[in-house]
């Protein structure tokens, strides 16, 4: 594709100055002869403007790929990943863009079940460095989702981790509670794949620490899914005392602690409170209902659709979009603030 460097080679003209000319800027004063000179090589090397080519982007069939990082069985631990794909094939299906799911085979691989050329990829959570490269095959048009590998390279959207446990931590305490507790794992998959502390553990320590009411007796470590949940609580109530709260860091993780909180005949809110992250039907349908840390997955899926549309135009400056969340207040939070 012809640039804007190639027509200045050939006319000697400044890129600015050709720029201006192509987007018909009218304040600009130049001789009819350099005008002449740039329309005609532009047209020579073929050479669309970005509105241009976005405007060509508006009649193409785009063909997108959606990769997980996790696999199928993995996905049904955690059907957060299941629901943010759901509603990019949705954004998808309301453009006109066919959506192509990239399987990994037996060597690890992602691949598609036809040969269709793909205009994009939105990889789905972490990837290793093997895998991105392994994405860079298909196209160069790629936007991640959960995640931010080279903020010099791809585009991402991404949450807002430190807001999130803000909400939920100020909640706690402005229903009274002075005793927080952690559910989650304190290291996680970082954005390539390497394991690295968990930003929602990071930034509940930050948050308790700066009003000192961080008790390291109420983390309980776990891994992201509701068996692991289930058996760590099990555990802990064996040997120790509840907080009054429990931030927990995952949706996928709250079934097994309800289930443990229901043998010990524990009961919510009464006994102990409840915030949960992501605000997945797991919450929302959970008995009591759980107050939750929404993420705004079409928010999401429309941001990351946007910055694909300006790849497909020709804009390649690299976008970091860090997406707000909210708290969802429901039946799980004891309020002590007014005894």
């Amino acid at each position: 594709m012809a640039t804007l460097k190639d027509i200045a080679k050939l006319t000697g003209v400044s890129i600015s100055t050709i720029s201006r000319i192509l987007n018909n800027d009218t304040t600009l004063n130049v001789s009819s002869q350099t005008k002449d000179k740039v329309i005609e090589t532009a047209s020579k090397l073929n050479y669309k403007t970005i509105a241009q080519r976005y405007k060509d982007s508006k009649t193409k069939k785009y063909k997108i790929g959606i990769a997980q990082m996790f696999d199928l069985e993995e996905q049904k631990k955690d059907i957060y990943y299941v629901m943010m794909r759901t509603v990019l094939e949705e954004i998808c299906l309301e453009k006109n863009i066919e959506v192509i799911s990239l399987f990994r085979n037996q060597d690890k691989n992602f691949i598609k079940i036809n040969k269709k050329k793909l205009d994009g990829i939105f990889p789905i959570g972490r990837f290793t460095v093997e895998e991105i490269e392994n994405f860079e095959l298909y196209t160069k048009n790629i936007v991640f989702i959960d995640s931010s590998p080279d903020e010099l390279t791809y585009h991402s959207i991404i949450p807002n981790y430190q807001l999130g446990l803000k909400l939920a931590l100020k909640h706690f305490l402005e229903r009274g509670h002075k005793n927080i507790g952690f559910i989650g794992s304190r290291y996680t998959f970082g954005n390539t794949k390497e394991w690295e502390i968990d930003s929602r553990y990071v930034y509940f320590k930050s948050f308790l620490e700066g009003h000192k009411l961080l008790n390291e007796d109420f983390i309980i470590e776990c891994d992201m899914n509701a068996n692991s949940g289930y058996k760590s609580m099990m555990e802990f109530l064996k040997n120790k005392s509840l907080p009054s709260a429990f931030f927990i860091s995952s949706d996928a993780i709250a079934p097994g602690i309800l289930k443990a909180l229901n043998e010990k005949n524990i009961k919510v809110p009464v006994d102990i409170s409840l915030i949960t992250f992501n605000d997945t039907p797991l919450s929302e349908f959970a008995t009591p209902s759980l107050s939750s840390i929404r993420i705004f997955m079409r928010e999401y899926a429309h941001a990351a659709l946007s910055v694909m549309e300006e790849l497909w135009a020709g804009e390649h400056g690299i976008k970091k979009i860090i997406m707000p969340c909210n708290l969802v207040e429901r039946e799980s939070v004891k309020d002590f603030s007014s005894k």
